[in-house]
């Protein structure tokens, strides 16, 4: 989503306050022309470079920290792919 954000910006010259009403406003938008079955994967769509790249920062960490930072880096990563935001 941020990716979305960050182009509507420089794009269309939107503030980020404008930018970030849009992209909710939008996936609303979809959200009501697809069934409920699908609200999940069109959520997962747009933070998906949010938790791509929280991904990378946790490997990363966990690289240069060792064995202990591993666990808590699983836990994370399970938390944003168990949470909607």
């Amino acid at each position: 989503m941020n990716e979305l954000i960050q182009s509507l910006q420089e794009k269309i010259g939107l503030t980020s306050e404008q930018a970030e009403g849009a992209v909710k406003h939008i996936t609303e938008y979809f959200k009501s022309k697809i069934p409920a079955s699908l609200h999940e994967h069109l959520d997962m769509a747009t933070i998906g470079d949010t938790i791509k790249n929280k991904g990378a920062e946790f490997l990363a960490q966990a690289q240069s920290q060792g064995g202990d930072f591993l666990k808590t880096a699983e836990e994370k990563i399970s938390n944003l792919f168990n949470s909607k935001a």
